[in-house]
């Protein structure tokens, strides 16, 4: 459900970091009060603690290299960003490979990177449905997530054959208008690109295929309000497209699927100099927990042995 492989392709460092922290006392796995926004706006309050600068609809076109050494970006606008210290891309290594394209002068530790990681697998991307409906006369007592799996014996990466359900508003109203709910559903990282690719989202074909494949979504929801379709007043369909678009991910895919035992999640580094890599195209892995750890190797990668002496000093 996180890692976007089953358990026995699942790295062992990313369960043991997930497994530490769901086993502590008292913990939930739910949603933040006031829905995962909260989170986001928390991380952008401690980055502008510590004079970071948070930039909206500002497209990355290149990094910029001078020689082995990667020094800023270059925005889509034309505005130039020099680096201080590093470059760091969080976007998946096929994107961010995008942003370094080669030529016939690159230098050698761009052609290395590019060798190294253009050919990484990518696991499948989601079908998601967004839903707010009519919550009168429901159960007092409706979970707040539930899975669906369809038929074992297929296994739990085949197409179609797992949906996700969350429904937060259960545990917060104030996620939903009054006597509202909202639900989100998925297939989690089981929908195959090669459905969608090359479909003109303003097509029949599309909106007609994105009924399709959101039905099994609607069936998982049923589980629990047999009648939900009568109670829904708003209905958003997300596709491998829509990932592809708005998060900005090729082939809207959940991340690089290397499977333990088969290969190994690159480190932080690359070929080049002052050019980092964190997020889900790194070690430890895919899913939240591993790329909010992948971001904490990096920052502790990058501050120096005094530093941390200094923190080591402050806690004891």
């Amino acid at each position: 459900m996180l890692s976007g492989l089953p358990a026995n392709g699942t790295l062992t460092a990313e369960i043991a970091f997930m497994f530490a922290d769901w086993y502590r006392p008292d913990v939930q796995l739910d949603y933040p009060k006031g829905g995962v926004g909260t989170l986001v706006d928390a991380l952008v309050r401690g980055m502008q603690k510590y004079g970071g600068e948070l930039r909206l609809n500002t497209h990355i076109q290149e990094i910029i290299l001078d020689g082995e050494s990667a020094t800023g970006v270059r925005l889509a606008n034309g505005e130039t960003i020099q680096a201080k210290r590093a470059v760091v891309s969080g976007a998946s290594i096929w994107d961010t490979l995008k942003l370094l394209p080669l030529t016939e002068r690159s230098p050698k530790g761009l052609h290395q990177l590019h060798k190294d990681r253009q050919a990484t697998p990518a696991c499948p991307s989601f079908m998601h449905l967004h839903i707010g409906i009519e919550a009168l006369d429901l159960p007092k007592d409706l979970p707040c997530h539930w899975l669906v799996v369809n038929e074992w014996g297929i296994g739990v990466e085949a197409p179609q054959n797992v949906v996700a359900v969350s429904m937060p508003s259960v545990l917060d109203p104030s996620l939903a208008p009054t006597g509202k709910h909202v639900i989100h559903a998925y297939t989690p990282a089981t929908e195959p690109f090669e459905l969608w690719s090359g479909l003109d989202r303003k097509s029949d074909a599309y909106h007609q295929l994105k009924q399709e494949r959101a039905e099994v979504l609607w069936q998982g929801i049923e589980r629990y309000i047999p009648d939900v379709r009568n109670r829904c007043e708003v209905t958003l369909i997300g596709t491998p497209l829509t990932h592809a678009r708005f998060l900005r991910r090729a082939f809207g895919s959940y991340g690089p699927a290397i499977a333990a035992g088969q290969g190994i999640f690159p480190s932080a580094n690359t070929p080049l100099s002052r050019l980092y890599c964190c997020g889900d195209s790194t070690f430890p892995g895919i899913g939240l927990p591993a790329v909010a750890a992948s971001g904490q190797i990096l920052a502790n990668s990058l501050t120096s042995l005094k530093q941390h002496q200094n923190m080591l000093n402050d806690i004891f």
